[in-house]
């Protein structure tokens, strides 16, 4: 394999954002120690198969964007020997978190990269899907649903999310779900399901403040039913991780879990939305399953 990484660029994430940086981080990436090729992707799924065949050349492939650029790349490499870089460059870039990578600014994850310091994270698997960060069903699916559909208004996009928290809090119907899990069941109706990987959701919700990438565990938070006014009141508690002291909220431990309904359900995979078809889902932790560069344990808070 070639000592150059390849970096795949997602110009769409961010919705943007990621186009504008580009120069800045191409010129970083020019003056360190890291060769380097790169590519741009512009559609939704191209990072998947673009991140397959470069991992059999490349020892390092590099995803440039946010969660949903993460979630392709990383998809691209399970099964492979190629380690996972990222350079954050989307909107929430909540994994990166995870892994010391400061998330705003998307400059220090340069010497990030040069250093090479890695460590080897879970992964979750749903049928044929992964997901590194977090898959979710309910309230927080159709959020996700209806920030999608409103992609043709990129400048508006801290309001778009606004709107579709709020509006999805104020009519959104709850499912009723069985779930299984080795040590453990629930069955009711429920606004949100989460399997968790790491800690942040949806642009800093710590919804599973807890989780821990490698610890060969999901964390899955199961939110009962409430009323829509108490929905919208409770949302800030959810920021802060805070959520898990109302008497609604269950958090629990497994290595995987089953999720039953009997109507298709919205959802997402690291933020990414998805429509999962009736019946049982089975959700399944692989662990150790992706070897990622992260930042040296001093940057980590």
């Amino acid at each position: 394999m070639t000592d150059e990484c390849f970096v795949i660029v997602n110009l769409l994430a961010g919705r943007g954002r990621c186009r504008r940086l580009w120069p800045s981080i191409e010129r970083a990436l020019k003056s360190s120690r890291l060769p380097f090729r790169h590519v741009f992707t512009e559609a939704p799924g191209a990072a998947i198969e673009v991140a397959r065949r470069a991992a059999e050349d490349f020892s390092v492939v590099v995803a440039v964007g946010g969660d949903g650029t993460i979630h392709e790349v990383a998809t691209g490499l399970m099964g492979t020997e190629a380690k996972l870089g990222i350079i954050p460059a989307g909107t929430g870039n909540d994994f990166v978190k995870m892994l010391g990578i400061p998330p705003k600014d998307p400059l220090p994850a340069i010497p990030i990269l040069e250093a090479g310091r890695t460590k080897r994270v879970d992964v979750g698997r749903i049928g044929e899907h992964y997901f590194v960060n977090g898959l979710g069903v309910g309230l927080d699916g159709a959020v996700a649903w209806r920030v999608f559909r409103s992609w043709r208004w990129p400048w508006l996009a801290h309001w778009i999310y606004l709107y579709a928290v709020v509006r999805e809090a104020l009519f959104f119907q709850s499912d009723a779900l069985s779930v299984c899990a080795p040590e453990w069941e629930h069955s009711g109706t429920l606004m949100m399901l989460g399997v968790c990987n790491g800690r942040y959701l949806a642009g800093d919700f710590q919804l599973a403040p807890h989780a821990e990438i490698d610890d060969g565990l999901f964390d899955v938070y199961l939110i009962s039913d409430m009323p829509p006014l108490r929905r919208i009141l409770q949302i800030p508690k959810a920021r802060k991780g805070r959520h898990l002291e109302l008497p609604e909220v269950q958090l629990r431990h497994t290595p995987w879990v089953e999720i039953a309904s009997e109507r298709p359900l919205l959802g997402h995979l690291d933020g990414e939305p998805i429509e999962f078809p009736p019946g049982r889902l089975r959700v399944e932790l692989l662990p150790k399953a992706l070897e990622v560069i992260q930042a040296s344990p001093a940057s980590f808070t």
